[in-house]
């Protein structure tokens, strides 16, 4: 978490490039921000007109952005990512300092801003369908089991071939290399209830959509969630749901932070796994990666 000292620092810079009229402008170009409608089949085209009315605010912002992050990256320890999100938490701050108590920015949608400026640029790429796969049954047998979640290497990862089982614990899925990375970073035991924190990492050029997460404990029962908390993250059923996390523009992944508890009383200490099927419109497909801890 930022401290005090790095947000006034942020906030001082971007004052410094925005008016207080831009930065109040920016909240009111963010009413409405979303991802394209890949479900309902919503054209690149249609997608950027809704929103070519704040093109100007639009690149104004990220250039304001982009500035200041350049400009502090070398005080502060961490990516350059780590600190574009600093310099985006001291916008959103003087958003409320100025009295905006609605669509304030976030790396979210700061994303879309940047997806949506990059697409009217570069009339080409309004070209490219986004295409959506429903939600089918995956028939492969073919488990990816992560040894490392922490280790991006393909060597880390092993490729086993199980035969159909009679009850399956954990879903199957198509064998890919994974585009995410899921790294815990706390565990913590509450009473009846553990809270755990995880990042995860997009390591594409492209947002990461529509996430289905199920927990599953050391004995591959299934674990109930009862909350969840992070951008665009919610949990219905004791699954987790998370409809998008961004791409970096600049580096070579985005990194998003959640947290969720769940019920069971068990130590999970020494086993806990991740079952995420994602959409990946890219290959009109489902994918579903198993993270093992």
């Amino acid at each position: 978490m930022a401290s005090t000292s790095e947000i006034s620092l942020a906030i001082k810079n971007i004052k410094r490039v925005l008016t207080d009229e831009e930065i109040k402008e920016v909240a009111s170009s963010c009413k409405g921000l979303r991802s394209i409608n890949t479900r309902e089949e919503e054209t690149r085209e249609k997608y950027v007109a809704s929103y070519k009315a704040f093109y100007g605010v639009y690149k104004r912002t990220i250039k304001a952005v982009e500035d200041v992050t350049d400009e502090l990256k070398n005080s502060f320890p961490g990516t350059k990512t780590q600190v574009r999100e600093l310099v985006i938490l001291g916008l959103r701050t003087k958003q409320q300092d100025l009295g905006v108590t609605r669509y304030l920015l976030n790396p979210v949608k700061y994303s879309f801003i940047k997806t949506i400026v990059n697409w009217i640029n570069n009339p080409s790429a309004l070209k490219i369908k986004s295409t959506y796969q429903p939600r089918t049954k995956v028939e492969k047998d073919t488990e990816i089991k992560m040894k490392d979640a922490n280790s991006k290497s393909e060597n880390q990862s092993e490729i086993k071939i199980v035969s159909k089982p009679k009850i399956k614990p954990k879903p199957k899925i198509i064998a890919e290399k994974p585009e995410m990375n899921v790294v815990i970073v706390d565990k913590k035991s509450l009473k009846d209830t553990w809270k755990i924190s995880f990042n995860i990492e997009n390591n594409t050029s492209y947002p990461l959509q529509n996430l289905e997460i199920r927990i599953y404990d050391e004995k591959d029962d299934s674990m109930h969630v009862i909350s969840a908390s992070g951008d665009l993250i919610e949990v219905a059923n004791g699954i987790i749901y998370i409809r998008f996390i961004p791409a970096s523009m600049t580096e070579e992944s985005y990194t998003a932070m959640f947290v969720f508890t769940v019920s069971e009383v068990e130590n999970i200490q020494e086993g806990l796994t991740f079952s995420i099927k994602q959409d990946y419109p890219a290959k009109t497909k489902v994918v579903t990666t198993i993270f093992d801890f």
